[in-house]
């Protein structure tokens, strides 16, 4: 089968990112679901656990650990629990943790697994004929390729499925500080230290053991608050 320039595009589109810009990256994730629908199965399945990094904010804590379900539409995966632990460093000022996320996706909730169209040999022709038609987005195709280990999910957070936790800083992001990398060139520098499958060593996550320890106790506090409140309440 050969793989069309608009899928290509909008493909390209979602690799490119959308510098945070939410309202850019809920279009680019419905023309992209809309374009992979009609992809063999071949492409829309993943027969191993997904992981994804995310910073948590106060204002969502609630959702992710109690209610233990964050929709957020179309979102980024990998296969690689390293690949995810490094990604975009591990402390932001305004986040209370990085958290690891685990996630085996059902059948239904996998929308596209762009590793196994780089195992495709049509789908590589068509990628190298766009490429070679100076298509829009080819750079940012061929720019990670299958590096990442990317697998595009729209799958729920969950507290339930949180593996790692972290409040420390990246070593990763401590030496392009002193080495005045700025931020817009990091991930690029990552990028690099992936395809030498050389990692900075020194992150520290919790366990996932001791992680899901966390996830609980801080449940039980705040049912033990909100039981509280409650008694107050019948007594006044």
């Amino acid at each position: 089968m050969s793989f069309s320039d608009d899928f290509l595009n909008i493909l390209g589109a979602w690799q490119r990112g959308w510098s945070e810009d939410q309202s850019t990256r809920l279009q680019i994730a419905d023309k992209l679901k809309r374009s992979a629908k009609n992809l063999p199965d071949d492409f829309k399945q993943v027969s191993s656990p997904c992981y994804r990094k995310r910073f948590l904010h106060h204002g969502e804590l609630f959702e992710i650990i109690m209610v233990d379900e964050k929709d957020e539409g179309l979102t980024s995966w990998t296969i690689c629990q390293k690949y995810a632990e490094n990604f975009k460093g591990l402390h932001r000022p305004d986040a209370v943790s990085a958290a690891i996320f685990e996630h085996t996706p059902k059948d239904d909730e996998v929308i596209l697994n762009i590793c196994a169209l780089w195992d495709s040999p049509s789908f590589l022709d068509s990628a190298k004929q766009y490429q070679k038609n100076g298509g829009e987005n080819a750079d940012a195709i061929f720019n990670f390729r299958a590096s990442q280990g990317e697998v595009i999910l729209n799958a729920p957070l969950k507290g339930s499925e949180i593996v790692a936790l972290t409040g420390a800083s990246s070593p990763f992001d401590e030496l392009c500080d002193r080495s005045g990398i700025p931020e817009s060139e990091r991930d690029e520098y990552f990028k690099q230290l992936i395809d030498l499958e050389q990692y900075p060593e020194a992150l520290k996550y919790t366990s996932k053991e001791g992680t899901q320890r966390v996830i609980q106790n801080t449940i039980k506090i705040m049912e033990d608050k909100i039981e509280a409140a409650k008694q107050g309440r019948n007594h006044t």
